[in-house]
This record gives C-alpha cells, structure tokens and sequence, in this order.
C-alpha cells in the first residue's frame, strides 16, 4: 500500500512518497501551496495512493497551534476520495533537519569547517520534501510495530 506524506506551510508544501510496499518514505517534492491541492491529486491518481499522511501540527504543551486551521482546511479541499491519517509532527522539522544537518556535515568534514558553518544552515533550510519524508517514515514505523 502506497503512502503520500505532506509537511504543509504556508510559503512550501513537501511532498514525500512511500514505496508500494509502504515501508521506506522518500522525498519528492516540493510546491506551493496555490498549486498543492491539484498537485496532489495528479499524484496520487497517476501513482495509485490512496492514504496521505499529513502532519498535525500542535505546541509542545499538546495544544493547536495557528497553522493547523489551514492545514484542516488543506484537507478539506483534497476530498474524500482519500484515507488521511494525521501524525504528531511535533519534532518532525527539527528531527529531520538535525539529521540533514549531520549528513552534510560529514560529507563536507574534511573541507574548511568554519566556512561551511553557513552552508550547513542554508543546506536544511529548503528541504521541506526531506521533512516530509521523515514524518511519513515515522507513520509508516509506527504502522509496521502494530
């Protein structure tokens, strides 16, 4: 069963898929949020998914925060014709860019590490695909252990 993952923001929308298995999440995308519903929908009907998985997005305290109203109304405009599972996403952005940030970091490890501090900041900034293929394998995780 294949998966769709969303990081929803309101400048950039990432957009990961899972293989058809459902096990391994890999980053896709990433597109603006004028263009995500139809984006979305062209996705998933030419790659047969039919479960998104989309970040709920609440403060550490458990609480909604400003951005989950859009992101319901997101989901409201993708329809019904889809199964959507929401996941905690509290650490996701800073999970996956401190993961981001270590990768880049070996691999330039070697070559002037004082100038590539700016790099290493400018290397997970825009990586919202990246993020949302670490949401969609945690789901997918927790999917496999129940």
């Amino acid at each position: 069963m294949k998966y769709l993952g969303i990081d929803y923001g309101k400048k950039k929308i990432g957009i990961a898929k899972s293989d058809d298995a459902g096990s391994i999440a890999f980053p896709d995308s990433i597109v603006s949020p004028e263009t995500a519903v139809q984006t979305i929908l062209d996705l998933c009907n030419k790659e047969n998914i039919q479960h998104i998985v989309i970040g709920y997005s609440i403060d550490l305290d458990g609480q909604k925060n400003a951005i989950e109203k859009d992101i319901e109304e997101f989901i409201s405009k993708l329809g019904h014709e889809f199964t959507i599972h929401r996941f905690d996403e509290r650490m996701t952005t800073s999970g996956a860019q401190a993961m981001l940030r270590h990768s880049f970091q070996k691999q330039t490890q070697d070559k002037h590490k004082a100038k590539n501090a700016k790099k290493v900041r400018d290397h997970t900034k825009d990586d919202d695909a990246k993020v949302a293929a670490y949401m969609l394998q945690g789901f997918l995780d927790m999917q496999q252990r129940v």
